[in-house]
């Protein structure tokens, strides 16, 4: 194998993932980074490795919503419309892949790219020691009325179709599972073999000192430009600093748009918010697994003695000052199904994360630059298939066959 010097543009969990892979292959390895830890998406997810998540955020089931959604009563998802001028590309692209056909074409896409996630990420978690930091109690949704644990079914079936394994629990069974759930809910669906990490920050910083361990350099700095050139390509810093590298990927996230579109690249990308803020349960109350209150439109994850709050959807520019909208809404309706003794100070956190209309991510090499990657738009499953995509990007600059089929989430396929 020819051993390159390859630039990453991008310090979340997807970027660090890729650069530890690209060095246990031999290549030099930069990686690139404008914030810090929390800043990133990868930092305040609710941390779920699931095989479940199959299903594109656009469907069928969502038209019955898009009124809620617009008039902003919905707690799933919020539209900042001030902001459409910047999303409304995206938005129409996102509406036209509503529909049965589509939701079919993603779900086959993505079946077995989080498939390989568990795995993947039992790999990592052995390579570099940080295998505490996981939980295999699976996750929980849970619905308050039959009605809706049965307007599920649809989902359900694709998920035995897929081989997912999941256990439909109902009374006692749902309490002995999660003791500190309020007594409303009627029925919970358990994703027996999903994987859950704590606290996906503590795995970031995990993965930045194996990277630092293992001879791979990290920069602080956002990248101002991207100059190919005929064998390499050159990233410039701020302060007119360059590096020179044969490749690189860009993993920047929902900041990728401004760095490629320079280039000629319109790939349609929109900053997805998403809240969190942290409580502590009252007396002995714990949770032992994630739940996914699917009325509350949130999720409760336990991490590092405390629960995190995890928020809907907000469209919105990346830029955009926060609106607690969301995150009061998830703190009341979280409060009304947990013990909630108090938040934690200071733990409330938004984040932006890089979402494609049709729900993929975009993995594959630039149409017009040999010598540029694209690794990024992963939505909802960035940290659960960060380690796989990391072994897809190997394997692609390898020239190798990679270990899941990549045709769905080429540039390309946006024209």
């Amino acid at each position: 194998m020819t051993h390159r010097r390859i630039a990453i543009v991008g310090g979340g969990i997807v970027g660090l993932s890729i650069a530890l892979e690209l060095r246990e292959r031999g290549h030099s390895i930069t990686l690139i980074d404008r914030g810090a830890p929390e800043a990133r998406v990868s930092y305040g997810n609710a941390g779920i490795v699931n095989p479940g998540s199959i299903f594109p955020l656009a469907g069928p089931s969502l038209r019955a919503r898009i009124v809620r959604y617009a008039i902003g009563v919905d707690p799933a998802l919020r539209i900042r419309w001030r902001a459409l001028p910047a999303f409304a590309p995206w938005l129409g692209r996102f509406l036209a892949n509503t529909t049965a056909a589509a939701w079919r074409r993603g779900t086959t896409a993505l079946a077995p790219l989080v498939a390989a996630a568990p795995a993947a990420h039992r790999a990592f978690a052995d390579r570099y020691g940080v295998g505490a930091l996981y939980r295999t109690q699976g996750w929980l949704r849970v619905y308050r009325d039959a009605r809706a644990f049965a307007a599920s079914a649809k989902e359900r079936a694709q998920l035995r179709t897929y081989g997912i394994k999941t256990a439909a629990v109902s009374g006692q069974h749902l309490y002995d599972l999660e003791p500190a759930l309020d007594r409303g809910f009627s029925h919970g669906l358990w994703f027996v073999d999903a994987m859950t990490v704590d606290t996906p920050g503590a795995l970031v910083a995990a993965f930045e000192t194996a990277l630092d361990g293992r001879g791979g350099r990290r920069l602080p700095g956002s990248v101002r430009a991207i100059i190919p050139r005929t064998d390499s390509v050159s990233l410039v810093l701020e302060q007119q600093r360059e590096v020179e590298a044969d490749l690189i990927v860009i993993a920047a996230g929902a900041d990728a748009d401004a760095l490629i579109r320079p280039l000629g690249y319109r790939l349609p990308l929109a900053a997805e918010r998403g809240y969190h803020v942290h409580v502590r349960l009252k007396d002995d109350a714990r949770l032992a697994r994630p739940i996914h209150d699917v009325a509350g439109a949130y999720v409760a994850a336990p991490m590092a003695g405390a629960v995190r709050v995890t928020t809907g959807v907000e469209l919105a520019c990346a830029d955009d000052p926060p609106n607690r909208a969301q995150l009061v809404h998830a703190l009341a309706a979280a409060r009304a199904a947990l013990p909630v003794a108090d938040t934690v100070p200071g733990s409330e956190w938004c984040g932006s994360r890089p979402s494609t209309p049709d729900g993929l991510p975009v993995i594959g090499l630039a149409a017009r630059h040999p010598q540029i990657v694209f690794a990024f738009g992963h939505g909802h499953i960035g940290l659960a298939t960060a380690p796989v995509t990391a072994q897809a990007i190997a394997a692609l600059i390898a020239g190798e066959p990679p270990p899941i089929p990549l045709a769905p989430f080429s540039p390309g396929r946006f024209g």
